[in-house]
């Protein structure tokens, strides 16, 4: 009988890098190596060049990453490299993401990151860095797949449809430093106009005002924006070298917008698409499932994180540690 797929979420509450993610890297320090280096180690920068192009673009962060590599990472070399996330390891990841206004509770960020279970850090961490809260689900440890500060602003991430690499960072460093550092939709802009970024990316922006912006990323053009609450796999237009991707990006862009358009569609309701297919996908067993929904209200200070067979409701001031079975939905059967 073939194994039901799942996964172990952790949330962990550490305001600076310490014990418990040293922790979450020793469970996984076999596995973050096999990533990073899975083209060969003279395909990765040294430390030293990551930590110059830290230096140069996000020196707020220089202490955390210090402290990354001397208590979580404990000096290991290939840590020190991997946390700069400059110049990683490409991937193609099949997200949707839209924002929905709603004038009385405010914007409301939802989105779906599909991914291979066994590769994500399934780990959700509220964090005080640089001194504002963050909380978000991380990647690398430090970076993050989307997330939220403590003044209201919400970002996340989803594969552009290019296969392009460049000099540049891995979005997850870009969307922590955001988080760390930025309180508008304008603040983000401002950034992501002079960050290199090193694979094609979109990212959804939201604040607490209601400001919105998707930016068109990649490494070898420069950053583009939209008004356009939406983000899926595709930017200006479709470049998708995979048929089903491409299928797959216009019809659940197609979705988003029929339902952005429905006045009878409210938060809940809109949550709750996330939660079944187009949006939500069932293909665990090729590594491009639904691994988790996430919902960021800005305006309320309120997050979700949602499964179809329950929820997790977190804040600020209301961050419960633990642990969190979840039990994907079977695969449909092939044809």
């Amino acid at each position: 009988m073939a194994m039901v797929p799942g996964a172990t979420f952790r949330t962990i509450d550490e305001s600076h890098p310490g014990a418990k993610l040293a922790t979450v890297v020793s469970d996984r320090a076999q596995a973050y190596a096999d990533w990073y280096l899975q083209d060969g180690d003279e395909a990765r920068p040294s430390v030293d060049e990551g930590v110059d192009a830290l230096t140069v673009h996000m020196p707020e962060l220089l202490p955390t990453y210090e402290a990354m590599v001397r208590e979580v990472g404990g000096d290991d070399p290939v840590l020190a490299r991997m946390f700069t996330m400059w110049k990683p390891p490409g991937a193609a990841i099949a997200c949707s993401q839209a924002v929905l206004q709603d004038g009385e509770r405010g914007p409301r960020l939802v989105r779906n990151y599909d991914y291979p279970a066994e590769l994500m850090d399934a780990l959700i961490l509220r964090s005080a860095f640089t001194g504002g809260a963050v909380i978000g689900v991380t990647d690398a440890v430090w970076g993050l797949c989307d997330g939220m500060n403590d003044r209201g602003l919400a970002v996340s991430l989803t594969f552009g449809g290019r296969a392009s690499m460049g000099e540049g960072f891995g979005v997850p460093i870009v969307i922590r430093y955001l988080l760390e550092t930025c309180e508008t939709v304008d603040d983000a802009r401002a950034v992501l106009t002079r960050m290199p970024i090193a694979h094609t990316h979109n990212l959804t922006i939201v604040d607490a005002a209601g400001g919105v912006i998707t930016a068109y990323l990649n490494p070898d053009r420069p950053p583009s924006f939209r008004r356009l609450p939406i983000a899926v796999n595709h930017q200006w237009a479709v470049e998708s070298w995979d048929p089903v991707l491409a299928e797959s990006t216009l019809q659940r862009e197609w979705w988003l917008l029929r339902m952005l358009d429905d006045p009878d569609v409210d938060h809940e309701r809109f949550l709750g698409a996330f939660l079944v297919p187009p949006l939500y996908s069932l293909a665990h067993d090729i590594g491009r499932g639904t691994v988790y929904t996430a919902a960021y209200d800005p305006s309320q200070g309120d997050i979700t994180y949602a499964w179809p067979t329950h929820r997790l409701p977190l804040r600020f001031d209301s961050f419960a540690e633990g642990e969190h079975e979840v039990v994907f939905p079977p695969s449909p059967p092939s044809v």
